[in-house]
């Protein structure tokens, strides 16, 4: 059987109207370095080796992603965003990016779970660790 892995790349449909709370969140708030920014897509790097685009729109055939007709055009609803997908955050001063992040405004979920659950500009549902935590109990390797 082949290997799968989960890769270190990832895309979003979101709102045209978002980009500037977008970028403000990732860039301001998290530290993600935007790497690339073009009309229609941002990409943003997460750390060392986390990459994160978000589509705003139909791609106008610039190289690497010549061609592409991913849109935002049809982004999900704001009740739907809620269940598209989870990701998760891990940062070494949990209770200060708690502070943080929702200071900023962020949605915050009610999650029967001691994490912080939110939504962040875009719509994208996060879940904040801490670095060292011992998260086996969700990984089912306890």
């Amino acid at each position: 059987m082949a290997t799968v892995l989960f890769s270190n790349h990832s895309a979003v449909r979101v709102r045209r109207t978002e980009r500037d709370s977008i970028r403000s969140f990732y860039r301001d708030l998290l530290g993600c370095t935007l790497m690339r920014e073009f009309d229609d897509k941002d990409d943003f790097r997460l750390g060392d080796d986390f990459y994160i685009a978000f589509l705003y729109g139909s791609g106008d055939g610039r190289a690497p992603d010549k061609g592409v007709t991913y849109a935002a055009d049809d982004a999900l609803s704001d009740h739907d965003f809620l269940k598209a997908i989870f990701l998760e955050l891990k940062t070494d001063s949990v209770e200060e990016m708690r502070r943080q992040i929702v200071a900023f405004g962020v949605s915050v979920l009610d999650v029967p779970d001691p994490h912080l659950y939110f939504q962040a500009p875009g719509g994208q549902v996060w879940r904040l660790v801490g670095i060292d935590e011992d998260l086996s109990t969700y990984e089912g390797t306890e």
